[in-house]
């Protein structure tokens, strides 16, 4: 057989089982893996090959499809090249420790598959005993008692009923003369009679037992639901694997750890408290921050669902909102100042929640009331209008998630506070000390690596604390050698062994697998072998193929940068030591240093503002900080030596454009970084009045000390909480990060939710999918006829056009787009139906349905590029505008305004437009590549607009981000409060043969796709091209707020 055994109990139970047949335990990438097969088969002893993976080694073919022949008296396999021999009490096991491999049918069909994967109630039942073995051990030693009883009379009373059988089949004559017979039967009668009254008695006492261990089970049920909590963060990353007997050692120390008492109730209370909190710390310890979050609430979430406290409805309506409704076929928002994503959650909440089935009526009738509580800065603090008594703390934050999406997570705050108290929110930092201690010589520790964190110099200091030597090395290729021969000097001599970056040596990490558990068997074969001073840390990069065996063996934990200015700039200081302060006498050296800190801090800060912070998230570290503080410290002293000024340019541009910049890859990110540049790293910072924002007394570099001391005092009075005008974004730059914090956070918990069950109205998943196929099918725009298309096209001009090839090539993409939107909803029907076979591609596109999400296939002929995948509703409604635009121009003629988001290759249309002008002036010889586009806004939105441009075309659907269009002075002007996104009125473009600038303040705006903008995917596949908008303050501002221009806000 093959055994699915994530938690090694199979595994475990065949050892022993077979151990008195002398078992062989192997596995596929073992040096003699070979031998062994070819041994077990000869002398028919068992053979185990453990830690399988999806693909298995084509040489066990033979073995697997018993291709055994006879040769004289032996039985023989070919085996490759080999003739083996082959033993008929040969018997063969795999297991693998993946959770849910995918296999071929081949291998189905050759092997019997079976799942030992433990499941909730079986979990259960162990730790019941566990704990009762622990709290009660006579109980259980009655329990186990008992059962071994029980089975033995039922063996008894069978071999009685065998026996007899067997002589009555086999009696000769008559019966009744058959003395022995008759003797055998009052026997059994009288055993029987015996049997049947000790199991009696059995049941009565197995009753009385189970009462008395049913009293712990709250117990045993927590702790298996920490378990499966624990499975499913490993879903949302491999590296938080934690065996099962990781497991049941943080088990068993809570219930002994924690509080007694004398009354079972209450102490069965302390057991699932500390033990909630015991494992929640572990967990914390070893988890990245985005995801310490995601474990609370689910933590809260399942304890609650456990209780039948909370329906699953409930939590579908938070994880997906109003992702499934089409706004087109809903009523209606009650005032303008609804966004549409938040009219259909409000319509999806109160098809939810039986208490809010009012709430569209009830926006209506509070309008303003409503519109109050939305312009609250902090709207989770304040109540309801209206609701505030009838809601739970579930359904208060089912109404802030939304309303107000960006302030979700804050209510998340509440209610798991409310629900299962304040300490969990709180992160404990983390304590190395303490997890050397918990660590031993057998049981390595793991860091998982971020951007910016690196624990070898807290490791390195903990070990000159412990009086003891840290040898470490960087793996990669050809590094093994030396890396097995550190590892067995650290096991000698009691030294500490760190393996840095080992994402980059895999190879060797299933050989360091094996290496660790086999050195208790050392240990044991030869004492004094394994140091107890010996520890293991390996630092590696989360890998999807890390060896699970490995991850199940070590604890693990993460090292992040701290969050915020003051935690950055206070890091650097920590980093930055007296003798770097002295180690240059011009004073400037030091205001310098804490000019470039800040900077190197509120870049690396800016990050978390997403595609508002860089279109691409770059890996600033300590060591382009500490390379650029080497190079300032070598300028000053060579500039001192010399006798000459500071050079700024040659500073700025080593700083900004090589050490930096060198990692930069978008245009308009090294744009942003140098105006960072240009406005910190200059002469002017070393004025006595200079601020690092303008107007915000706060930020500024304090006057010079020789006291390292004073730097860190001052830093230790910054805010803790940064205001976005200190990156020179706007206050709603906090909004879209919060945002998009949630947006994450509750998209990861969607993606590991169990695939069984329907919703909350009693239908089943598949009922669900298909009224929605149903309902797409009638709304599936007509297919575009290849004749009508032609004939429309030649009537708009033909093909000499450049605008009519690029609405020919729109319309073959549309083309294709309907096809497989038809094609998959047929075969969905079919497949659901049961008359087609239910391929992988339909059943991934079954579950994006039910999660309201775009099937796989659709979005690679239509893709929308988000860092969250899109949902279905809005992918949907694009896609028809799409298509309407397209035959109103194929039908009607040239629109008088054109919807650039309708375009699946803008940037062509844009050149077309472009080449249209050109040939327009060919007389005047204007040549295409030596046009550039012209860009004037209007002063109308599209519907004032009465007819098209004499020259050039039209758009109109822009908005602008991190800005908005002031009409009045026709200029780009500050955002509205808690509006991210602003609509810019009809952009007439056009083309001109030489680039003419005039004295106006033009600011390069890039035009992108999505909000995402080059964050995900290849760099340029959001990029369309670049807009001149005119603005009335210097250009910087625009910069650092990173405004753009999007044909999609959603």
């Amino acid at each position: 057989p093959l055994m699915i055994d994530p938690q090694a109990q199979g595994l475990g139970w065949i050892k022993s089982r077979e151990a008195k047949n002398s078992i062989k335990v192997t596995q596929l990438n073992d040096k003699r893996f070979r031998n062994h097969l070819e041994d077990s088969m000869a002398f028919g002893t068992p053979l185990m090959i453990q830690n399988v993976e999806t693909e298995i080694d084509p040489v066990l073919d033979p073995v697997l499809n018993k291709e055994i022949q006879r040769k004289g008296r032996n039985l023989i396999i070919q085996l490759a090249d080999k003739e083996c021999e082959y033993s008929e009490t040969f018997s063969f096991f795999m297991c693998s420790k993946l959770a849910n491999p995918h296999y071929s049918p081949e291998i189905f069909a050759q092997m019997t598959v079976i799942n030992f994967t433990v499941t909730m109630g079986g979990l259960e039942q162990q730790l019941l005993s566990r704990v009762v073995q622990m709290e009660r051990p006579e109980l259980e030693e009655q329990k186990q008692k008992l059962t071994e009883e029980v089975n033995h009379n039922k063996k008894v009373l069978k071999g009685l009923e065998d026996d007899l059988l067997y002589r009555l089949a086999n009696s000769t004559g008559n019966l009744l003369d058959d003395v022995e017979l008759i003797e055998v039967l009052q026997m059994s009668k009288s055993t029987a009679v015996e049997v049947n009254e000790k199991l009696t008695i059995a049941v009565d006492t197995d009753i009385r037992i189970n009462t008395a261990r049913e009293e712990y089970r709250p117990a045993a049920r927590r702790g298996a639901l920490l378990y499966f909590l624990v499975v499913d963060m490993a879903a949302i990353n491999n590296m938080y694997m934690v065996s099962l007997q990781q497991f049941l050692e943080l088990h068993d120390y809570s219930v002994n750890n924690s509080e007694k008492a004398p009354i079972a109730a209450k102490r069965i209370v302390n057991i699932i408290d500390y033990m909630t909190n015991y494992v929640t710390r572990y967990m914390h310890r070893g988890l990245f921050e985005r995801h310490k979050k995601i474990w609370t609430l689910l933590l809260t979430m399942k304890i609650e669902q456990v209780a039948d406290r909370l329906s699953a409805a409930y939590v579908g309506n938070l994880l997906k909102g109003g992702g499934a409704l089409d706004a087109k076929s809903e009523k209606p928002a009650p005032g303008s100042w609804i966004p549409e994503t938040v009219w259909l959650n409000v319509l999806a909440l109160s098809r939810t929640v039986q208490m809010l089935r009012d709430l569209p009526d009830n926006f209506e009738r509070y309008n303003e009331q409503w519109r109050a509580w939305y312009d609250h800065d902090a709207p989770e603090t304040q109540p309801f209008p209206d609701y505030n008594e009838r809601l739970d703390k579930f359904e208060q934050m089912l109404l802030v998630r939304a309303i107000r999406e960006d302030r979700a997570l804050l209510a998340v705050d509440t209610y798991i506070s409310h629900t299962i108290g304040l300490d969990y929110l709180i992160v404990k930092p983390l304590d190395l000390a303490a997890l050397h201690d918990e660590a031993s010589c057998y049981v390595p520790m793991i860091t998982l690596l971020s951007t910016g964190s690196d624990p070898t110099g807290k490791i390195q200091d903990l070990c000159r604390k412990r009086k003891n030597n840290v040898l470490s090395i960087s793996m990669g290729q050809g590094q093994e050698p030396a890396a097995r021969k550190l590892l067995d000097q650290g096991i000698a001599e009691g030294i500490w062994v760190l393996l840095q970056n080992c994402h980059l040596g895999l190879s060797f990490m299933g050989e360091c697998q094996e290496w660790v558990a086999a050195l208790p068997k050392l240990e044991e074969t030869a004492p004094g072998s394994v140091a107890p001073t010996f520890r293991l840390w390996i630092t590696a990069e989360p890998h999807p193929e890390f060896p699970v065996g490995l991850l199940q063996l070590t604890i693990k934990f993460t090292n992040e940068a701290p969050a915020g200015i003051m935690a950055g700039v206070k890091n650097t200081y920590s980093w930055l030591n007296q003798d770097v302060l002295d180690s240059v006498s011009d004073p400037k050296w030091k205001t310098m240093l804490f000019a470039l800190a800040f900077m190197h801090t509120i870049v690396q800060e800016r990050r978390k503002f997403g595609p508002l912070g860089f279109n691409i998230l770059y890996e600033f570290s300590q060591a382009d900080l500490s390379a650029c503080v080497t190079y300032m410290q070598n300028h000053l002293n060579l500039m001192e030596t010399k006798k000459r000024p500071v050079d700024w340019i040659t500073v700025n541009y080593m700083v900004c454009d090589v050490q930096y910049g060198g990692k930069i890859t978008d245009d308009f990110d090294r744009r942003l970084f140098n105006t960072y540049g240009k406005s910190w790293l200059v002469e002017r910072c070393l004025s006595p009045d200079f601020t690092f924002v303008a107007g915000n007394d706060i930020y500024y570099i304090p006057p010079t000390n020789p006291d390292i001391e004073i730097y860190r005092k001052f830093i230790a009075e910054l805010p803790l909480v940064d205001d976005p005008e200190v990156f020179g974004l706007h206050g709603n730059a906090d909004l879209a990060y919060r945002a998009a914090q949630t947006k994450t956070t509750l998209g990861t918990i969607l993606d590991i939710q169990p695939k069984e069950g329907g919703g909350g109205g009693g239908l089943t998943r598949e009922e669900i999918v298909l009224n929605m196929v149903s309902d797409l099918e009638t709304k599936v725009p007509p297919n575009y006829n290849p004749e009508e298309t032609k004939v429309g096209i030649k009537a708009l001009g033909g093909l000499g056009k450049p605008l009519n090839i690029c609405l020919k090539q729109e319309i073959d993409r549309m083309q294709m787009v309907l096809k497989s939107l038809r094609n998959i909803l047929s075969d969905l029907k079919l497949a659901i139906a049961g008359t087609i076979v239910m391929s992988p591609i339909l059943a991934d596109a079954v579950d994006a349905l039910f999660n309201a999400k775009v099937p796989a296939p659709w979005t690679k002929v239509m893709p929308i590029s988000m860092p969250v995948e899109v949902l279905i509703g809005v992918w949907f409604a694009n896609m028809t505008n799409r298509a309407e635009q397209l035959t109103t121009w194929l039908k009607s003629g040239r629109p008088m305004c054109f919807w650039l988001t309708g375009f699946f290759n803008p940037s062509g249309f844009l050149t077309a437009s472009r080449q249209e002008v050109c040939r327009a002036h060919s007389k005047e010889g204007w040549a295409l590549d030596d046009c550039v586009n012209t860009f004037e806004v209007l002063k109308q939105e599209k519907d004032d607009v009465k007819s098209g441009p004499s020259e050039g075309i039209y758009i109109y659907g822009l908005s602008l981000d991190g800005a908005r269009w002031d009409k009045a002075r026709n200029a780009l002007t500050d955002s509205e409060p808690k509006v991210r996104f602003s609509g810019l009125p009809v952009l007439h473009i056009s083309a001109s043969n030489k680039a003419s600038r005039g004295k106006e303040i033009l600011y390069v705006c890039p035009i992108y796709t999505c909000p995402p903008r080059c964050a995900h995917g290849t760099q340029l596949k959001n990029y369309i091209a670049n807009a001149e908008l005119r603005s009335e303050v210097h250009v910087n501002k625009w910069i650092l707020r990173a405004v753009c221009l999007l044909t999609t806000t959603d």
